[in-house]
């Protein structure tokens, strides 16, 4: 038998090449390293990069659904709630566990892995294989896409799910079965959240302007066949919504789930940043971004033999264009997340007109023309983002202790029937006393009178008797007073119910205090065992006091007394200014 003749490293690191049309093995293994590099940070960063507020928020929604709470009803989101389905099963598998958001994380890891396959394959469709490659690493680079993309959120499924409509529009020949995969992929997005009208507006403003200005008789198509394909996208496009809505109306749920998803986003009006330079000038705006991007788009059609190819590039760059354009001037609030399914589209262009600089430089005679040839303009790009990325969150910090830290004194702390106080629920695994989230829309409705601030009482009536502090700064005024009137810190990130007892200013064996919120106390002293009569009768531990007026009158001179919830002290979460106890 005549011996299989083994292939060289060199030979396959060509065919790779040039299957993927790179000028030259060394741009193939510049590309393949920045590759490693990127995945190599992405993952150190997962177990690095702090936790959003936005992280834990989602978690605890997911781990009311796994614990019987009825959504929109028990708990308030304003999301859709594919996500949550998705993602349910696992954080039950998961259990509580305070490293449970490293494990989220990294459960969205195939997500980005389907971006960056979209975004290489819309490169391949308007440009080159070659484009597609280099439009991966520039948007896995760039600090903004990576941070965010790395998130536990719900637009890390939304996002690949848009691209992968996308990459269903521009495929080479676009069919009506293809227009209604792409428009059951939007409709996922709308599963996920309501703000994929973004991404519809986006689309309804791109394609009939990049038909105008290509030519329909230029690509072929007639209008009933334009017709056929635009039904097939809507109609596929709105099944996943319908369906939704109509399962919660048959649950009997439909006035909770109208507020939450329709009615609380429409108070994120005025919520938003007038004074930014795009909202506060939006004519000048507008008129600037339409000569500029109708410039190009001319320039296109002009350059562009392929009428398919010219089609996809002035699609996809309008779409950039509106999308943006509508997030920074019409959308009342925005922040980073609502770029992700912009970024890589840009990503694309920004790498199809790099790549051409990048042949004009080289057909120059200077001395610089070898470098050129060999590097592309694209991987000095790329290695300038991995400078900021290292730069701006050196890998060997550590930021995310804070959550985790939080998480094992909750579950240290409370047990499963406790209600807690938190901000948007990064306490996660206990049932919130309040409904509201306080976030952008809620503050902003609050303070326009739109929204009554009742946590105050609901501390009361639920008997909370555990506060999480790490983003007590977003607490209303009054309840931020409210907090610190009657609950003390035992750790840094949580306050328990109690307070440090004043002697009478005529005795100083008698202590005179109201309990506002009704539980088990125990007094302790940081020096000597604490003995004395609670309300007239002997003091021999944890007593159970309901909101008014007390009085202990101790046997002692003991000075430092401090009223403190007994669950808090029988489990060691002592007042950080008192490191150990004693009691009675």
């Amino acid at each position: 038998m005549p011996f299989l003749e083994k292939k060289s490293p060199i030979s396959l690191a060509r065919k790779a090449a040039a299957y993927f049309e790179m000028r030259s093995v060394w741009e193939l293994i510049i590309s393949a390293a920045l590759v490693l590099f990127m995945m190599g940070l992405r993952v150190a960063h997962i177990l690095r990069h702090n936790f959003d507020s936005d992280e834990p928020q989602y978690l605890h929604v997911i781990w009311g659904w796994t614990h019987g709470l009825i959504p929109y009803r028990d708990l308030l989101d304003n999301h859709m709630p594919l996500f949550y389905l998705m993602l349910a099963p696992f954080v039950g598998l998961i259990g509580e566990q305070a490293t449970i958001l490293y494990q989220m994380r990294f459960l969205l890891l195939p997500a980005y892995l389907v971006a960056a396959f979209c975004t290489y394959r819309i490169g391949a469709s308007l440009f080159s294989k070659r484009a597609g490659i280099w439009a991966v690493i520039l948007v896995g680079l760039y600090y903004r896409y990576h941070f965010v993309s790395l998130e536990f959120r719900t637009d890390n499924v939304w996002a690949p799910l848009w691209l992968l409509s996308i990459t269903a529009l521009l495929s080479e020949a676009l069919t009506a079965r293809s227009a209604a995969g792409a428009g059951l992929l939007l409709g996922l997005c709308f599963g996920i959240s309501m703000k994929s009208s973004l991404l519809l507006f986006a689309i309804a403003v791109a394609a009939p302007t990049a038909l105008l200005l290509i030519g329909r008789g230029r690509l072929g198509y007639s209008w009933s066949y334009l017709m056929r394909c635009s039904g097939a996208f809507l109609f596929s496009a709105a099944i996943v919504p319908l369906v939704i809505i109509v399962f919660f109306a048959f649950k009997g749920l439909w006035r909770d789930f109208r507020y939450c998803v329709f009615d609380f986003n429409f108070l994120a009006r005025g919520a938003g940043d007038a004074g930014s330079v795009y909202k506060g000038h939006p004519a000048v705006t507008l008129t600037l971004a339409f000569l500029i991007i109708g410039g190009l788009a001319w320039e296109i059609t002009r350059n562009v033999e392929d009428a398919g190819r010219a089609f996809r590039r002035v699609f996809v760059l309008i779409l950039c264009a509106v999308y943006f354009l509508t997030v920074k001037i019409l959308w009342p609030i925005s922040n980073r997340s609502y770029y992700l399914p912009f970024y890589p589209l840009a990503a694309v262009l920004l790498s199809g007109a790099l790549l051409a600089l990048d042949r004009r430089s080289v057909s120059m005679v200077c001395d610089w023309r070898r470098m050129f040839a060999l590097t592309p303009l694209s991987a000095f790009v790329a290695v300038g983002e991995l400078v900021v990325l290292i730069v701006s969150q050196p890998v060997w910090k550590d930021r995310t202790r804070q959550e985790t830290d939080l998480l094992r004194n909750v579950l240290a702390l409370l047990r499963p029937q406790d209600y807690v106080l938190d901000c948007k629920g990064e306490t996660v695994f206990r049932r919130r006393c309040v409904r509201l989230v306080f976030e952008t829309i809620t503050m902003s409705a609050i303070q326009r009178g739109f929204m009554a601030d009742n946590t105050p009482r609901e501390c009361v009536q639920t008997g909370t008797c555990a506060v999480a502090t790490t983003l007590i700064r977003r607490f209303p005024p009054e309840t931020r007073r409210f907090v610190k009137r009657n609950y003390l810190a035992v750790t840094s990130n949580l306050r328990v119910a109690g307070q440090q007892l004043k002697a009478f200013s005529e005795s100083v064996h008698r202590y005179d205090f109201v309990v506002t919120i009704p539980a088990s106390y125990e007094i302790i002293s940081r020096h000597r065992p604490v003995s004395g009569t609670l309300d007239g009768i002997p003091y021999q531990g944890a007593r159970f006091l309901g909101a008014g007026l007390h009085r202990f009158e101790s046997n002692l001179n003991a000075g430092d007394l401090i009223l403190l919830w007994a669950q808090a002290a029988d489990r060691h979460f002592i007042p950080m200014a008192h490191p150990s106890r004693r009691h009675g």
